[in-house]
């Protein structure tokens, strides 16, 4: 397998942000001269290590990277990548329900402009999250209320300490209070971190358990449920 190679401005080479592979890429840039209105197309003939494009110096430029695998485009602006859009916060958990999938990935790309809507839509995400985990059937409710019937349910502590801090700092993404989400990113960044915790100590710790206990044979099961039966204070 060919070592990984971050997609950079005006290389040659690298892992193609779309398919992931690493590919050789071709550049182009789409520019409007000053004095001119039509957009041109150019493309860029470069040789490996190396840019030999044109220096243009109209009013405004792209550049375009064409990856040789899988023929898809990426777009760039002064060295940026700006499609498709990159960033270093942790993917959806494998386990998220479709309906939270679709509430974080959208905070993943506003984050970056605006850590207040992240927070903002990463309580949604858990509002969302609580009535669809089957194991406490909680009906729809305040997220104050689900968080509650979660406690009362037996919920460990740090688990009730982690929604609690989505829900609060969430809040304040929509009513700006003492917290100024803006200026503390990294709060807002963990809060990614967390709720992908939450997916994984509320739904799949306990799939995974219990599908390795029905792999127990019927014979040991029966042990188990006498040996649970005889356990139990007698009145």
């Amino acid at each position: 397998m060919s070592k990984y190679k971050a997609p950079s401005y005006h290389k040659d080479e690298f892992n193609c942000p779309r398919c992931e592979v690493r590919s050789p890429q071709k550049w182009y840039k789409i520019y409007r001269p000053k004095s001119d209105d039509t957009p041109i197309m150019n493309k860029v003939v470069s040789t490996p290590g190396s840019f030999t494009g044109q220096t243009l110096h109209g009013s405004w430029s792209v550049d375009i990277s064409i990856c040789q695998f899988c023929s898809e485009y990426s777009l760039w602006e002064k060295g940026v990548l700006l499609y498709p859009f990159q960033t270093e916060l942790p993917d959806a958990h494998p386990d998220m329900p479709n309906e939270v999938k679709g509430i974080y990935e959208e905070a993943t790309k506003v984050f970056k402009h605006s850590p207040r809507a992240a927070a903002a839509l990463l309580r949604l995400a858990i509002e969302t999250m609580i009535p669809l985990i089957e194991e406490y059937e909680i009906e729809k409710a305040k997220l104050n209320t689900m968080i509650g019937i979660l406690v009362q349910k037996g919920i460990p502590d740090h688990i009730q300490q982690g929604l609690d801090t989505i829900r609060i700092y969430g809040n304040e993404g929509i009513h700006p209070g003492e917290i100024v989400l803006n200026d503390d990113e990294e709060i807002v960044f963990y809060m990614f971190e967390l709720i992908n915790d939450m997916i994984e100590e509320l739904i799949s710790r306990k799939t995974k358990i219990r599908k390795a206990y029905a792999k127990i044979p019927a014979d040991k099961i029966k042990g188990i449920l006498n040996r649970d039966r005889n356990s139990k204070p007698k009145d």
